[in-house]
């Protein structure tokens, strides 16, 4: 396409308003491409992901380019700064400088005082978003900035790009247009392209809260017995299944309510996350029963982490639950998670054989420990 002449026809414009369109469209596509990248809001990003996320945006950057709009004078519209300032606002300032510096050194490799021109309007992207975000709450990525913001922060760091088209030019009136159009198209790709990340966040968000749901006890917060299922049907790193049950918990449902048996339920599946650490996941198997899921751990390590949660459910659950003249105690079953598809049967038996045996003590295959 031959550059744009001054003054502008109505075809030309019309052209013009054509490309900017499909730049505004492959913004939106590469945006949304890039927020595939979005798996999880409840882990920290491995730097992986991190850098997958930056490549992508890098891209994204370099296909607007591509498909930029030629104007007099040499110079090229496009919206190339919005996933620069989409990056600064969402990583910071050292996220924007990452997408920024490739686009810069693409610009001085083709040489030209375009370089300069680009190299400032990036610059003064990255700089604007970092101080309008001061004070802002690190989320933003979430719900997005307000629409003045993004005018805000194009309008001044288009002037180079402006100064750069009067330079070709000589027409002040023309250099003045192309910038306010550039800065309206900006605008607009910035505010659809955040509708479209906070539209992709706020459903992981909400498949998050179902899978909460779908895998967790609400009572107590520990997995549920569909989680445990389904960890067990892909054993990978486990090593053996325990499964601990409260002695006599009828009997404080019966003399002291059901609002003190849920409290005992939850120190109870809090005992066992201080105890268990990394070392193991629980879950509430039903009722007062809770099943663990111990991974890469000898029999005798197991053993001794039943015994720790043993001794420390009758010392401190009463306590944590409002009653400290309460003192319960629970019966445990281990057993080795190979085959699978009977530990917990196995673990089961145990159980039972620990309760028969007089409660408050570990059975493990092979072994009983008092």
């Amino acid at each position: 396409m031959t550059p744009w002449v001054v003054p502008w026809t109505c075809s030309a414009l019309t052209l013009m308003l054509n490309d900017l369109f499909v730049n505004f469209c492959v913004l939106c596509t590469t945006t949304f491409l890039v927020g595939w990248t979005l798996r999880s809001l409840k882990h920290a990003w491995t730097w992986t992901q991190i850098a997958l996320r930056a490549l992508l945006t890098v891209a994204s950057s370099f296909v607007l380019i591509a498909n930029a709009v030629p104007l007099a004078g040499g110079v090229a519209l496009d919206l190339r700064a919005v996933p620069v300032a989409l990056a600064t606002i969402g990583g910071g300032v050292p996220a924007g400088v990452t997408v920024a510096l490739p686009l810069i050194a693409y610009e001085v490799w083709r040489g030209g005082e375009r370089a300069l021109v680009h190299g400032l309007s990036l610059a003064l992207v990255v700089g604007l978003c970092a101080l309008a975000l001061r004070g802002v709450p690190r989320d933003v990525e979430n719900s997005g900035v307000r629409w003045w913001v993004p005018f805000g922060i194009f309008a001044p760091s288009n002037l180079p790009l402006a100064y750069g088209a009067y330079l070709a030019t000589g027409d002040a009136g023309y250099a003045a247009s192309v910038t306010l159009l550039l800065t309206a198209a900006q605008t607009i790709g910035m505010l659809a392209s955040q509708a479209i990340t906070v539209t992709q966040l706020r459903a992981l968000e909400r498949a998050e809260v179902l899978t909460d749901l779908a895998y967790t006890d609400k009572l107590t917060g520990v997995g549920n017995r569909r989680a445990l299922d389904e960890a067990l049907s892909h054993p990978g790193d486990i090593s053996h299944v325990l499964l601990l049950d409260l002695d006599h918990f009828k009997l404080v449902n019966d003399t002291r309510g059901h609002d003190t048996g849920d409290r005992v339920l939850e120190a109870t599946a809090a005992v066992m996350r201080e105890v268990l650490g990394r070392r193991g996941c629980p879950y509430r198997f039903g009722g007062e029963e809770f099943a663990v899921l111990l991974r890469q751990t000898s029999t005798a390590e197991a053993v001794g982490l039943a015994q720790e949660l043993r001794r420390r459910v009758a010392q401190e659950v009463g306590t944590r639950s409002g009653h400290p003249d309460l003192t319960l105690t629970v019966s445990l079953g281990l057993a080795g998670v190979h085959p699978a598809s009977t530990a917990l049967e196995r673990a089961d038996n145990l159980l039972y054989a620990a309760k028969r045996a007089g409660r408050d003590r570990v059975e493990a295959e092979a072994l009983a420990v008092a």
